[in-house]
């Protein structure tokens, strides 16, 4: 009898735990990869926030998360892989790398980072910590060969989305860009 006692724990118990986990990350993961505000939102809580490198002072909230989103990652529709994961009770810490349409046509590997995500009793996600990888590259070499022709093809589009040697963040520019690198592109072959 005990025999068949654990023989059904193990067979309820351990796909259960098992289907909760892939649907954490299956969250985390849509939560990732989300281009627009309402996609990412729905799966984060009210009193979500997010912090950068370490958690210090109030982090950003759910609408400061949002804002900042649609103002450059969402209009560059993130394409997220996540490597590695490990959990505990309802914090999953993912290792990911994060390419999008600003990474792909000037040949950058993407971006390597940490997050921790801690959901609540319903499931959403109510903090993130982003800690990016140190060893990341700079993308600015990848980025040169578009520089140069821009400068020369279309100075004036340049100079709204790349001021004293920095990217110009907002959903405009992010737009901007995706049109920019694709006439570099086309015109280069590249």
């Amino acid at each position: 009898m005990p025999v068949n006692l654990l023989f059904f724990v193990m067979l309820v118990w351990l796909p259960a735990n098992s289907c909760s986990e892939n649907s954490y990350l299956k969250k985390i993961d849509h939560y990732l990869n989300a281009s627009t505000v309402k996609e990412k939102s729905k799966y984060m809580a009210e009193n979500y926030r997010s912090f950068f490198m370490k958690r210090e002072g109030e982090g950003e909230t759910k609408f400061e998360a949002l804002q900042s989103f649609q103002n450059w990652d969402g209009p560059l529709h993130p394409d997220v892989k996540i490597i590695s994961y490990s959990s505990q009770d309802s914090t999953y810490t993912v290792i990911f790398n994060e390419q999008n349409d600003f990474s792909k046509p000037i040949g950058y590997p993407g971006w390597k980072g940490t997050s921790t995500f801690v959901f609540n009793s319903q499931g959403l996600i109510r903090e993130v910590l982003y800690v990016p990888d140190s060893a990341n590259l700079s993308y600015k070499p990848f980025l040169k060969p578009a520089l140069d022709w821009l400068q020369i093809h279309t100075p004036d589009d340049l100079n709204e989305v790349y001021k004293d040697n920095k990217l110009v963040q907002t959903e405009a520019t992010a737009n901007k860009w995706k049109t920019l690198l694709q006439q570099w592109k086309a015109a280069t072959k590249k």
